[in-house]
């Protein structure tokens, strides 16, 4: 055996035996978690899920594991996991963003871009965009929200989409907006005490800044119909006793 390979199989068994060393050393375990970014998932949720990595050596560590793991709350978008040494793992949280909430019961479904259910709960959010006129076979947190017409429901998100793009809280001050979906090619807002009139789908984001235009020449609180088409005629009545 030549001097190089004792050299360098005397090497071998060096790193080896300091890699059991150092995974023996109860400087390496986990003993602290640092989460961020929590907003409405409960950090006792995430608390449950992370005890089995407690005091275990974070050089071991399977950070995809742990993400999978993590993922499978169905209120989380996505999740990164750090380690920093010698004992801390560190998580950033990203949380759905709800798109659009249903009431259904005594409840409301809060549901994401995907149109999967996040949440029910009893509350109504602030800044929310509620969609009316949906019919609901199931719903299920976790799961997509069963619906009879998925065509609609998934114009519904896009119009939300683009409500939450143009900040209509902000720019119509207002705490909640309601999606009326009568079918594809009738849809309808209601905000603060206005119905509007959007027709279909189409060119939302320029059916929005003419209806703001419209909106701005009104009395605050007023109540009535406003019709707005892609043609670039927006109408106001006053009449707000149409049943919806």
């Amino acid at each position: 055996m030549s001097r190089l390979v004792k050299k360098i199989t005397v090497l071998l068994i060096l790193v080896f035996l300091t890699l059991i060393f150092v995974f023996r050393l109860d400087f390496f375990n986990v003993k602290e978690f640092s989460i961020h970014n929590l907003k409405r998932v409960k950090k006792n949720d995430i608390i449950k899920i992370l005890q089995q990595y407690q005091n275990k050596n974070i050089l071991s560590i399977n950070k995809n594991e742990i993400r999978k793991k993590l993922l499978e709350n169905p209120e989380i978008e996505d999740v990164r996991v750090k380690i920093h040494l010698p004992d801390m793992l560190i998580l950033e949280i990203y949380e759905k963003e709800t798109a659009g909430l249903i009431k259904y019961l005594n409840s409301y479904i809060e549901i994401d871009k995907n149109g999967y259910v996040i949440r029910i709960e009893g509350d109504l959010p602030k800044n929310s965009i509620i969609f009316e006129g949906l019919k609901i076979n199931e719903a299920a947190v976790g799961r997509k929200l069963d619906v009879e017409d998925n065509l609609l429901l998934d114009e519904g998100i896009q119009i939300a989409n683009n409500l939450k793009n143009f900040d209509v809280f902000s720019k119509f001050d207002v705490d909640n907006v309601i999606v009326l979906l009568k079918n594809i090619n009738d849809i309808e807002l209601k905000i603060d005490k206005l119905i509007v009139k959007l027709g279909d789908g189409s060119e939302i984001d320029y059916k929005l800044r003419l209806l703001k235009s419209v909106y701005d020449r009104l009395p605050k609180h007023i109540e009535g119909i406003i019709t707005v088409n892609s043609n670039g005629i927006a109408t106001f009545s006053p009449d707000a006793g149409e049943e919806n």
